[in-house]
């Protein structure tokens, strides 16, 4: 929707719905659930050094792949844009990457005392909106700034506020741990803790939405305070319950395991639908509506899927050989 549709598609009330479901159904979830798990690992510094890196690494290739069609075009004289725009470009692999060498620092000072990654959770997402920008333009220092705050173009999950999500999954997990949460919940349960979320989301869904379609900015997605991070951690609490009620009936459907497989290998398939988004958007940015759109979404989907299968079986192989080795 963001890169394949007409202007007034992505104004219009499906290019919101499109970006509300883009928005907090997936990078604060994404992030919360890495923290948890990152919490649930118990891993030595090293790991952490080691796996920010591959991650922060992966990213800044994803960023140069997904645009080689668009190098083509500038080193070709078709286009002038600043192609370090893009290599650049502060996206969420980066930001995980980050945000996991960090988490091991963070490990050493307070050890696994959920309240303060929960307290810094809460200042980071507090003082994002004051944070002064110490560069302008497009320099060196700019590029810099742009992965921990400032309203850059380029500047989509900086760590101030996205790390507060890491933080948050990570305080949550050990939060649990300390007081013995259930793995299992009765659906009962599960469904009247749900209600309070169900009924504040539908009550402030014009305000997130707003937030959702506007990206960037002072008051954008990718640049939000306090107010939207409260509104988020409240919508994520009723989405995981929701997603844990769904389990319990339908998760042996097969559209649900493809989902749940997807979700397992994330961060692959993120990789895989970004370069064929990514380089296709330059011949095609903003020109399409109605049919096309969805069938560039299910071409996308189906081809990211299989590369995905392929990339998965491919890599177990190794693993194997390595393994026997």
């Amino acid at each position: 929707m963001e890169l394949f549709a007409r202007q007034d598609i992505y104004d219009s009330l499906p290019g919101k719905i499109s970006l509300f479901l883009g928005g907090p159904l997936c990078a604060p979830v994404f992030l919360a659930v890495m923290g948890y798990f990152l919490a649930s690992s118990q891993k030595k510094l090293s790991y952490y050094f080691k796996r920010g890196f591959i991650l922060f690494l992966t990213g800044m290739l994803l960023n140069i792949g997904r645009t080689i069609n668009l190098f083509h075009y500038i080193y070709s004289g078709q286009s002038n844009v600043d192609p370090l725009f893009y290599v650049f470009g502060v996206d969420i692999l980066l930001l995980a990457g980050l945000s996991i060498i960090i988490i091991g620092l963070l490990q050493l000072i307070f050890h696994r005392n959920y309240f303060f990654y929960f307290l810094i959770a809460i200042i980071i997402a507090s003082v994002t909106p004051f944070l002064p920008v110490f560069a302008s333009g497009q320099t060196g220092l700019s590029y810099c700034n742009a992965f921990l705050w400032g309203i850059f173009d380029w500047s989509y999950f900086p760590l101030f506020p996205w790390f507060s999500y890491v933080l948050t999954g990570y305080a949550f997990f050990l939060f649990s741990e300390k007081i013995h949460l259930p793995t299992k919940i009765k659906p009962g349960i599960k469904l009247a803790l749900i209600l309070p979320s169900v009924i504040i989301s539908i009550f402030t869904i014009t305000y997130a939405s707003k937030i959702t379609h506007a990206l960037n900015g002072a008051d954008g997605y990718y640049h939000h305070g306090i107010l939207f991070f409260a509104w988020m951690l409240m919508f994520m609490s009723g989405y995981i319950l929701t997603a844990s009620f769904i389990e319990d009936y339908t998760g042996r459907l097969s559209l649900v395991r493809l989902v749940k497989w997807i979700g397992k290998n994330v961060t692959a398939f993120y990789v895989f639908q970004w370069l064929i988004i990514g380089n296709i958007a330059t011949d095609i940015y903003k020109t399409l509506d109605g049919i096309y759109l969805i069938l560039w979404f299910f071409g996308v989907m189906i081809v990211s899927c299989g590369l995905t299968f392929f990339w998965e079986k491919l890599r177990c192989v190794c693993v194997h050989r390595k393994e026997k080795k």
